[in-house]
């Protein structure tokens, strides 16, 4: 598998979905059509919180978002394969086909304190951000992860 995840361009094999789902070729043949890819992004924050004289961590998810993948299979037979002609050999992921994202605000002096109780943020501190990535695909109900990363910032 070959995935980039500034393009959203890469080839996952059918070796790679078959250990991901578990599937036999088979398997993977009768489904395949219905295979969606996507690339999920998300940036979380961690907070040191201060309500009342209690001071916590919360962690925050600042920016997330999805985009579903263009995909297109590839047979042997359109590699110029002849002993297995018209086996499926994986997809080529062209890029995004749409997508959407979104963020929210962090903890900050004066809100309701996250914890639950009738209190309100007196200090709110950003300690740490971490920035990832993943590939995955779904089938119907059932997704697997093919390949993720994340980088942790401390603030």
């Amino acid at each position: 598998m070959t995935y980039n995840p500034e393009t959203n361009k890469g080839f996952v094999g059918s070796s790679d979905l078959i250990k991901a789902f578990g599937w036999t070729d088979a398997t993977l043949k009768t489904k395949a059509a219905g295979l969606v890819f996507n690339h999920d992004f998300w940036t979380d924050d961690t907070y040191s919180v201060t309500c009342a004289a209690r001071t916590f961590p919360v962690a925050h998810h600042r920016e997330f978002g999805r985009y579903e993948l263009f995909d297109a299979a590839l047979n042997d037979k359109e590699r110029g394969g002849k002993a297995y002609a018209g086996k499926l050999v994986g997809f080529w992921l062209t890029g995004p086909r749409f997508g959407i994202s979104g963020t929210s605000v962090g903890p900050t002096v004066g809100q309701p304190c996250p914890d639950g109780t009738k209190t309100t943020v007196m200090k709110a501190k950003l300690v740490s951000t971490t920035v990832g990535w993943g590939l995955s695909v779904s089938s119907g109900d059932l997704s697997r992860v093919l390949t993720s990363s994340k980088t942790a910032k401390t603030g």
